[in-house]
């Protein structure tokens, strides 16, 4: 088990591997392109819109997979409540974005969240259909797919960036996911594979059912998506663009890194989900996520954190020196995540999901009071201290309450 949980990790990890240097090596140029100030205010719209892209999986993406590794004789039923219900949400989500982004932001940045809301809203309707790709397990479509669009959006940055485009051309970025998803949709119809994606018919009352059942996913997707942005948002707020760019060429070295724990869950979670109640077996899947994940966050924290002023003066000279502070704060991010991301799955697998979404809706709490707190004093390094905060508390929550249901031999 533990040689092919291994070899499965390997295979996303290796994939995502070339589309994270992809995405990195274009962020990176349009860092050194843009004016700091210009660069924040991309990235508040970004993380703006991305408090309502929880939608673009709803939560459903987990449901999806979990109730298709367990009952996979009922897939077809499966996506076809999945697809309805997506289509509904993301309806819901459009309505969200405008009205919410035209009260609170002037009209230059309502028509900014507006044109890439709109991208998000049109690739959420695709999410179903991934969701069944990873349940079946199919790496090689998820790859070629992560990979087509990581090419095609390097080579739009970097037309932009030679045209001297403005920031206004960036926004449109989002599209590009759209187009990538439906050339995916078209191969599969031509290469007639899963051919039950193309036999959908509309189920409303299937779809609301479906909601119901996931609601609990969405609501801990919301929290969590809600947690992770409001650092970006109360900072553009509360100090300005520049302050938020700062923030984020800190971030630009952390939160890549990230894909290494999404590749692995990715890759563990169906067995988390499929082994539930094989109680050793799924704890002997849980520790060696825990034990390798884990171990590869604390080196990468330690040697990001050692070699901090080498790496941004490397790549930004001394344009982003003000986000070193923040860096060597946020870099232990990693190590802490990738700890309790493998317990925190395990969770959902074991439907323990209300304890997450009461914890990361406590944690929104704590993280905007924090916020308040230290941001005026402190700008960016304040929200830095209020993520680590939070993550260390997430850290132990979730160890505690999971030796809580060993305890209870749950």
């Amino acid at each position: 088990m533990r040689r092919q949980l291994l070899k499965d990790s390997a295979v996303y990890i290796g994939g995502s591997v070339i589309v994270q240097i992809l995405g990195f090596t274009g962020l990176i140029f349009l860092m050194q392109f843009l004016p700091v100030s210009e660069y924040g205010k991309y990235i508040y719209i970004i993380e703006f819109i991305s408090i309502f892209a929880f939608f673009s999986d709803g939560g459903f993406t987990q449901h999806i997979i979990k109730e298709s590794s367990q009952n996979p004789d009922k897939i077809q039923s499966i996506y076809s409540k999945a697809q309805s219900a997506q289509l509904l949400i993301s309806a819901a989500m459009l309505l969200l974005i405008l009205s919410i982004s035209y009260v609170s932001n002037s009209v230059n940045d309502f028509y900014y969240l507006s044109v890439f809301g709109l991208s998000v809203v049109i690739s959420a309707c695709f999410a179903p259909m991934l969701a069944i790709f990873i349940a079946s397990e199919r790496k090689d479509l998820i790859f070629y797919k992560d990979l087509s669009l990581s090419v095609l959006k390097l080579i739009f940055m970097l037309a932009g960036i030679y045209y001297q485009a403005p920031l206004a051309y960036f926004i449109f970025l989002g599209f590009i996911n759209c187009f990538v998803l439906l050339i995916l949709l078209l191969y599969i119809r031509y290469k007639k594979e899963f051919t039950y994606l193309f036999e959908l018919k509309l189920d409303l009352s299937g779809s609301m059912t479906f909601i119901k059942q996931g609601f609990l996913f969405t609501v801990l997707m919301a929290a969590n998506v809600i947690y992770s942005k409001i650092d970006i948002i109360m900072l553009e707020k509360m100090i300005g663009s520049v302050e938020v760019g700062y923030y984020s060429g800190a971030t630009k070295f952390i939160y890549p890194f990230m894909f290494i724990s999404g590749a692995f869950m990715t890759a563990v979670f169906p067995k988390l989900a499929k082994h539930s109640e094989e109680k050793d077996k799924f704890r002997n899947i849980q520790n060696t996520a825990v034990y390798y994940l884990g171990g590869i966050g604390v080196f990468l924290s330690i040697l990001l954190y050692l070699g901090a002023d080498i790496i941004f003066q490397l790549f930004f000279g001394d344009k982003y020196d003000n986000s070193i502070p923040i860096f060597k704060i946020l870099v232990w991010f990693l190590a802490i995540v990738f700890i309790y991301g493998p317990i925190s799955n395990s969770l959902v697998a074991k439907n323990r999901i209300k304890f997450l979404v009461y914890l990361n809706l406590f944690m929104i709490i704590l993280n905007v009071v924090l916020n308040f707190i230290l941001i005026p004093n402190y700008g960016a390094r304040g929200a830095a201290m209020t993520t680590i905060v939070c993550e260390i508390m997430i850290l132990v929550s979730t160890i505690l309450y999971s030796k809580k249901l060993g305890v209870n031999k749950v």
